[in-house]
C-alpha cells in the first residue's frame, strides 16, 4: 500500500514538471511599432525581401534589421509578420509582428536580436495597429532566409 501510494506521488510530480516544462517553452508573440531609425549602413549586408502591393518588407542578417515601406495609399497600416524557425526540429521559437504605422510611401525600421542559424520566415501584409488585426488576404508568400 505505502509503495502503491509513494508511486502515485512521484508520477504526479513526473506528470507536474512535464506540465510545467511544456508551458514554460510556449511562444510569445511579439509585437513591435517600427522607429525611424534606419540601420546605419556601416556593414555590407544581404538581404531578403518580401513583397507585393501592399508594401515592401526586408531582412539585412548583419544587425538583424527589418526594414518596411507602406506601398499603397488605403488607411491601413503595412506590417511584416515572421518567425524564427529552429532548423533541426522545424519548430517556431519565436514570432511577431512589426508595424509601419506612419503611412503611405513612409519607411520604417526595427532592430531584433534574433538566434544566428535559425530560419527566418517573413511576409508583408496589411492590417490595423488600433486593435492589431492582419488582413490574411493581403499578405505576400512567405520568404525564408536564415537569421
Amino acid at each position: 500500500m505505502r509503495k502503491a501510494r509513494i508511486a502515485t506521488v512521484l508520477g504526479g510530480i513526473a506528470a507536474a514538471t512535464l506540465l510545467t516544462i511544456t508551458n514554460a517553452s510556449a511562444v510569445v508573440f511579439e509585437i513591435d511599432q517600427a522607429g525611424t531609425t534606419p540601420w546605419d549602413g556601416s556593414v555590407p549586408s544581404a538581404m531578403e525581401c518580401a513583397s507585393n502591393s501592399v508594401g515592401h518588407v526586408c531582412f539585412r542578417e548583419v544587425g538583424d534589421w527589418f526594414e518596411i515601406v507602406d506601398e499603397k495609399e488605403d488607411g491601413h497600416s503595412t506590417l511584416t509578420a515572421w518567425r524564427s524557425v529552429y532548423p533541426q526540429s522545424q519548430a517556431t521559437v519565436r514570432q511577431g509582428t512589426i508595424w509601419n504605422t506612419a503611412g503611405f510611401q513612409t519607411w520604417r525600421y526595427e532592430n531584433k536580436d534574433l538566434t544566428e542559424g535559425y530560419i527566418l520566415e517573413l511576409r508583408v501584409c496589411a492590417g490595423e495597429w488600433s486593435n492589431k488585426h492582419v488582413i490574411d488576404s493581403t499578405c505576400s508568400p512567405w520568404a525564408t532566409t536564415k537569421s
